[in-house]
């Protein structure tokens, strides 16, 4: 099927142009960035320590982890990244390789592991996603047992330090 061809003077009478938007990188700093690899920050079982920290942490100031706790996200954004894929490598390859004057034309691009799997996407309207791997799915939910296991027994050991004493059952009877 053959479709006609709109000359950019219509586009323009229409209010309609093609203008030509460039690709930018995103943002790989701060919590609310994409995640990309980096080198650990901490040993396995410091990781661990922290995690058990933050969770007690979190516990004496009544919270349980969550998007509005930010030393929490930054933690697992940090434990997180040691298996992420290198996103920051591969999208800058990959704008590298786009033409210059097709990068105003993209509708959507998606890249891609050595593996095949989809690390991240992209398209005007919505700019940059990153796609979580198993491995940092794999990963998340290690964090969240550690965390949630330190945080369940901080809360079961203040709860058996608040034994009901013989004059507050007397007072139920």
């Amino acid at each position: 099927m053959r479709f006609p061809t709109i000359s950019s003077g219509t586009l323009k009478l229409l209010d309609v142009e093609n203008k030509l938007t460039s690709i930018s990188m995103p943002s790989f700093l701060g919590i609310n960035s994409m995640s990309t690899k980096s080198a650990p920050a901490m040993g396995e079982e410091k990781y661990k320590e922290a995690i058990i920290a933050q969770a007690k942490k979190d516990f004496e100031n009544d919270k349980f982890g969550g998007h509005n706790n930010s030393s929490y996200r930054t933690l697992k954004k940090s434990f997180v990244s040691v298996v992420s894929p290198d996103r920051k490598g591969s999208i800058a390859q990959m704008l590298r390789q786009l033409p210059f004057m097709q990068r105003g034309n993209v509708s959507y691009l998606e890249v891609k592991d050595a593996k095949g799997n989809i690390t991240s996407t992209y398209s005007p309207h919505n700019g940059w996603h990153a796609i979580g791997t198993r491995e940092e799915r794999n990963r998340e939910s290690e964090f969240n047992a550690i965390y949630t296991e330190a945080w369940r027994a901080l809360k079961a050991e203040a709860q058996q330090q608040v034994k009901p004493t013989s004059s507050s059952i007397d007072t139920f009877i």
